[in-house]
């Protein structure tokens, strides 16, 4: 069933996220996915699609304040309750079947991590979420706002919230003319500077400000109780490679595993051609999601895919010591 219908999921009385479900061909879905995203749920059909094909029903909704939800967007303030409150309404709803897959790539992943853990501390788990699927996340404010030795990212935070951070819809990038510009003005007159009410509304400033006020996450003390199995996918030239790492070993309390490659934020969309068809003939990134789901893998033992048609994947304990050198842009800020 390639196209959706589009229903409201109430996260509270008076707030229902837009959410497109996609059903899979006649007969029980192997299980639910749920893909919450500040992107427009429409940017995630191809997504939604690679796991219909395997036999998932799957959710794909916009969150609080972004394209067809309502209230106001607020970037990593909203996700763990309205995550979590989405998945016990879908399942009240009678919309949920089988075993929950949490999923998300960048902000989304974000938004999965979050459901999971407010699901985590409610006393009765109704339903069971069978997994989380974290790619390249992005963990939160300052963990974006940042590189790991304290380095403001000006460049692509100023990108990325021009983009996506102020308004309903996302809107058109900033040239990198006018980007560099904004830079520049950041390092000179500060980062209030760069963010006006004219341009963005009269609470931009103040969300603009949240950002470089926030203080890093404890991983340990905010994940390290977490049950779920966790599976975190990161990438060799990733901004958040480090964090990523980080995060699975902070994941105590449950199952985790650990994927990696030779790709960035953009994941496989990074590979070039030859290793592309390296990894589409071993089946895709989603092939060895399903593998790495269904067998005993924990860390330090990590699955790194090499690009080498005889042997793709190889255990290996990565743990990038440094960050690794990155693209100047950003593909898409996000």
């Amino acid at each position: 069933m390639t196209e959706p219908r589009t229903l409201g999921i109430a996260v509270d009385p008076l707030i229902h996220l837009a959410t497109d479900l996609y059903e899979p061909a006649p007969g029980r879905p192997r299980g639910t996915v749920l893909i919450r995203t500040p992107y427009a749920r429409s940017a995630q059909r191809e997504h939604a699609l690679s796991w219909v094909r395997r036999g998932f029903r799957v959710a794909v909704q916009d969150v609080r304040g972004r394209y067809g939800s309502p209230r106001s967007w607020h970037p990593y303030h909203h996700e763990g309750t309205d995550g979590g409150r989405a998945v016990v309404e879908m399942e009240r709803l009678g919309l949920i079947e089988g075993e929950v897959l949490l999923v998300g790539a960048s902000y989304d992943a974000h938004c999965a991590l979050e459901a999971a853990r407010w699901l985590d501390t409610r006393p009765a788990r109704v339903p069971t979420v069978r997994a989380v699927i974290a790619m390249v996340p992005a963990l939160g404010l300052w963990e974006t706002a940042h590189d790991p030795d304290g380095t403001p990212r000006l460049r692509d935070r100023i990108g990325w919230w021009h983009q996506h951070g102020f308004a309903r819809t996302s809107r058109a990038p900033l040239s990198p003319t006018e980007l560099d510009r904004r830079v520049k003005q950041a390092r000179h007159h500060g980062v209030a500077s760069v963010v006006s009410p004219a341009e963005y509304g009269a609470e931009a400033p103040a969300l603009w400000q949240r950002l470089w006020d926030a203080r890093p996450i404890d991983l340990a003390a905010r994940y390290g109780a977490c049950t779920t199995t966790l599976l975190v996918i990161g990438g060799d030239t990733d901004f958040f490679t480090r964090e990523a790492l980080l995060l699975a070993r902070a994941w105590a309390g449950g199952r985790t595993g650990y994927l990696t490659g030779p790709w960035g934020h953009g994941l496989t969309a990074d590979l070039d051609p030859e290793t592309a068809r390296a990894l589409h003939a071993h089946g895709g990134l989603m092939a060895r999601i399903e593998h790495v789901l269904g067998d005993a893998t924990t860390l330090p033992s990590a699955h790194r895919f090499t690009g080498d048609p005889d042997t793709p994947w190889v255990t290996d304990a990565h743990a990038p010591s440094t960050h690794p050198t990155l693209p100047t842009l950003w593909k898409d800020y996000r």
